[in-house]
């Protein structure tokens, strides 16, 4: 026996302590268990979630041998070095099911007892191309097994090994076989049983099962947990290979339970299956190897335990079938021969011996599923009753192009620990009758037609089967898709005759295009084989003449020019109508606006545009503003007006434009006086300052602000009015200083006050 330890922490896959249990119990508890290890997913780069199940005995298992925590040990393959030990809290509980709930044996009770952690594993310390292992032992199994030497002494040893994180560049990333849920099932003396050993695997790996012998590990009962390490500062690890358990006599991996059919395991798909011939006990283990392109990267093991037991008496049922109008029941191996119009019901016929039975019938027809049993569960009252189910489809839906299609009907009664099956299998032959091809049609009067841009053309498609058969009518344009068309028509399906509307509502575009073929397909489709017929139509729009519209504005003239100032809100507006007319008074005219590079709206233009006929009007107004002009002097907007009528002529549209030149005022600053005496005395001469002959205010150019100072520099006066009169009231005479600021220009001056 060769043990490795290192220092508990050296590499210690994730930040925690390891609680150290109190004395270990000496007991016999363990049906069997395996490992776990599951990545988490590319969200939570090389996290894993480590489990241990452990498939605890309830009825004799001692419960002080119920841990609460184990620890495991992780090794490198390649040279058994002992890596890390890793504790895991338990998580769960729950006792194993039976595959029928009252099938429940009082002699055998089995717990699940889960364990779990999530941890990192670092692709720098798991590079090894050898892989790793990880193991768990304990001690000890089931005293009452039978085909192992000394039970109650024999130890498990839990074992898994998975690849390298990152034995080259590219990270591998890998979850290990998820064992199916086992359930509580026993073994009947003499019968066939089978048990769901198959696992998942979330990578889609291949996987290859094998019934091999259980590990034993090199704990016992003196050492029954050396995971613990009792009275150590540390626990325990031993390094693999593990020993195994000893068969008794007579036993092996091959034959660890015997019978006319000994345990084996389908290695595709983990189905155990056995016949067995001898009460007893039974531990086995079954190992499932993961393949990825041929390569084994990985293997867990499963222990697990089966009892086999003198069963009371069930007989499976008796299942026999009679076909519509036939006087005998069917027999196997005969050939049942139906054709592909029937509508086939086969009557079954259910006796079970056993008084009390539940019996659900199935149809175990593999690719044929579907095919439904009505009812499909029987009850069998005094064991000596019959009970009927019919059985009806399609005959067509088993049409095998002249071959015969296997039937497989399953009847299973509720008899413990699992249903016994009888199966009906039964031979179809099903026929082709002739079948004619449906017909399609439509009423378009000679399958042709013009129609006029703006009027509508409606007329039905239709499709028929001869022989009163599903049908479905649709209709394809040929070279181009309907709808872009403007062309409707729903696919209809049905018994016999079907039909559904198709309606064209062409546009000028339409017009355009010499004609349009549009083609009706009927289908019928009989026991897998379809039949077409085909009508045609050909379609052509057209739009009616029309003479080109015109378009006038009431302006005598395209180009406008506008004043625009601050103050006087006289200027700087316009107002106009535009004018959209149709010559035939027969289209439908849209009459528009739209600014040239710039939108309406945006510059509190007003105009509406308008749709109807035979002639329409819309007045354009606007109120020029400083705020138009972005601080220029001048700017010049282009209005772009159109009148459109509803036909399909090239010359369906006629513009004018107006043109609105806008600009500020020319101020002349030489014509303003600013006085430089005055006599406030009430005598209506020069009573006040003010300025004269002011300039009317422009865009950019306004006046200011006015302010009179004392000969001390003190404001005695201001204002931002430009009609400004200042009396000097109280002020005595003498001299004063004035400065007024209008656009660019800063006069400044003295003021003479007499009095």
């Amino acid at each position: 026996m060769t043990q490795h330890y290192r220092p508990f922490f050296q590499f210690l896959l994730f930040v925690g302590l390891f609680g150290l249990l109190p004395g270990a119990v000496k007991a016999t508890h363990i049906v069997g268990g395996e490992i776990e290890l599951q990545y988490l997913g590319t969200g939570r780069t090389y996290t894993h979630r480590l489990n241990l199940n452990l498939y605890f005995d309830q009825l004799t298992g001692n419960p002080g041998a119920e841990d609460l925590t184990v620890v495991l040990g992780v090794f490198r393959k390649r040279d058994n070095v002992f890596l890390s030990g890793i504790e895991l809290p338990q998580t769960s509980s729950q006792l194993i099911a039976s595959t029928l709930p009252n099938c429940t044996q009082s002699t055998q009770s089995t717990r699940l007892i889960r364990y779990g952690l999530d941890l990192t594993l670092n692709p720098q310390a798991f590079n090894d191309p050898g892989g790793y292992y990880i193991s768990w032992e304990r001690c000890c199994r089931n005293a009452g097994i039978v085909n192992i030497a000394n039970p109650g002494d024999a130890a498990d040893a839990f074992y898994l090994e998975f690849p390298a994180i990152s034995a080259t560049a590219t990270a591998v990333y890998n979850s290990s076989p998820v064992f199916t849920l086992p359930k509580g099932d026993y073994i009947c003396l003499n019968r066939p049983f089978t048990f769901d050993f198959s696992a998942k695997d979330a990578d889609g790996d291949s996987l290859v099962y094998s019934l091999v012998t259980p590990y034993n590990g090199y704990s016992d009962r003196n050492n029954p947990n050396p995971g613990v390490g009792a009275g150590l500062t540390a626990p325990r690890f031993f390094a693999g290979p593990y020993p195994t358990v000893s068969w008794s006599a007579g036993y092996s991996a091959a034959n660890a339970i015997p019978g006319s059919i000994p345990l084996q395991v389908n290695p595709r798909t983990g189905i155990l299956n056995v016949t067995a011939n001898r009460v007893g006990l039974y531990v086995f283990s079954v190992e499932v190897v993961e393949y990825r392109k041929g390569v084994a990267i990985g293997r867990v093991r499963r222990d697990y335990q089966l009892k086999a037991i003198d069963c009371p008496v069930n007989d499976p049922p008796v299942l026999l079938m009679k076909a519509q109008g036939a006087s005998s029941f069917y027999k196997e191996g005969t050939l049942l021969t139906l054709n592909d119009t029937d509508n086939a019901c086969l009557t079954l016929f259910v006796t079970d011996p056993n008084a009390n039975q539940t019996i659900s019938i199935a149809n175990g027809s593999g690719s044929l599923a579907g095919l439904a049993i009505t009812p499909g569960v029987l009850v069998s009252r005094t064991g000596r009753d019959t009970t009927t189910a019919q059985f009806c489809f399609d005959a067509c839906a088993l049409y095998n192009n002249g071959n015969a299609v296997t039937l497989q009907i399953k009847a299973t009664d509720n008899g413990c620990p699992q249903g016994l099956t009888s199966t009906l299998t039964i031979q179809v032959l099903v026929k082709a009758t002739s079948a004619t091809k449906p017909a399609a049609s439509t009423d378009l009067r000679n399958s042709q037609s013009t129609i006029t841009v703006g009027t509508s053309l409606t007329f039905n498609g239709f499709g028929k089967d001869a022989q009163n058969g599903d049908v479905t009518i649709q209709a394809v344009g040929r070279g181009f898709d309907l709808a872009n068309a403007g062309m409707t028509f729903s696919p209809k399906s049905g018994t016999g005759t079907v039909s559904s509307p198709f309606v064209w509502k062409p546009t000028c575009s339409q017009a355009s295009k010499t004609d349009y073929i549009v083609d009706f397909i009927a289908i019928n489709k009989k026991c897998g084989i379809e039949r077409r017929d085909t009508t045609t139509v050909r379609l052509m729009a057209q739009g009616v003449a029309s003479q080109p519209p015109s378009i006038r504005t009431s302006l005598p003239s395209r180009v406008i020019e506008l004043v625009v100032s601050p103050a006087d809100t006289a200027v700087g507006g316009v107002r106009f109508t535009v004018f959209g007319n149709d010559p035939d008074q027969a289209d439908t005219l849209r009459l528009t606006g739209a600014g040239r590079g710039f939108s309406l709206a945006s510059t509190g233009m007003s105009f509406a545009n308008k749709t109807g006929r035979p002639e329409l009007q819309s007045v354009f107004s606007w109120q020029a503003t400083c705020a138009v002009l972005q601080g220029k002097s001048e700017a010049t907007f282009t209005l772009d007006f159109a009148n459109t009528d509803s036909s399909c002529q090239p010359k369906n549209t006629d513009t004018t434009s107006v043109v609105l030149k806008l600009r500020t005022p020319v101020i002349n600053y030489d014509d303003m006086k600013i006085p430089n005496t005055i006599t406030p005395n009430d005598d209506g001469k020069n009573d006040y300052f003010a300025l004269l002959n002011v300039p009317v205010e422009t865009c950019s150019d306004r006046f200011e602000r006015v302010t009179v100072y004392n000969r001390w520099g003190k404001s005695v006066f201001e204002s931002t009015d430009r009609a400004f009169r200042w009396y000097a009231p109280d002020y005595p005479a003498g001299v004063y200083y004035y400065t007024v600021l209008f656009g660019p220009r800063n006069y400044k001056g003295t003021l003479m006050i007499m009095r």
